[in-house]
């Protein structure tokens, strides 16, 4: 870097000939991400039903809203809200199903080897009993 006689900078120089650093990106994790997110999925939040003030969790919240909005006939919301309960269908159909299935096998199993059976399976299978839906059972 050239100086003149004052210490001053030669004309078209600079006395920072780098310039100024970048700014360092903070990285974050998936981890703390997904923390972030289930976090504020649990914030309360007011809402006003009737003339009464509630506080919410804020996932409570967004389903109100969406069932509002496709109830006043957004069809976006009303995509939505098919979407997510053909989902939660579905999950509740093959839970039962799995439920049925073990109910299954372990009646076969009191059937096949009833020596072998104890008193605490005999009470975890009519605990898995009441577990199933009843339109499920025969």
């Amino acid at each position: 870097m050239s100086r003149n006689v004052k210490g001053q900078f030669e004309k078209g120089t600079t006395g920072n000939p780098k310039g100024r650093p970048r700014k360092q990106l903070r990285s974050i994790s998936d981890e703390e991400v997904r923390r972030a997110f289930f976090e504020a999925e649990d914030t309360l939040v007011p809402i006003v039903v009737g003339n009464k003030r509630e506080m919410i969790p804020a996932s409570v919240a967004i389903d109100k809203q969406l069932i509002f909005k496709a109830a006043s006939g957004d069809p976006r919301s009303m995509m939505l809200y098919y979407k997510r309960k053909d989902r939660f269908v579905l999950e509740y159909v093959e839970q039962q199903m799995r439920n049925l299935r073990a109910l299954v096998e372990a009646q076969e199993r009191i059937r096949d080897f009833p020596e072998d059976v104890t008193d605490e399976f005999k009470r975890a299978v009519q605990l898995l009993q009441f577990k199933i839906d009843k339109s499920y059972l025969l």
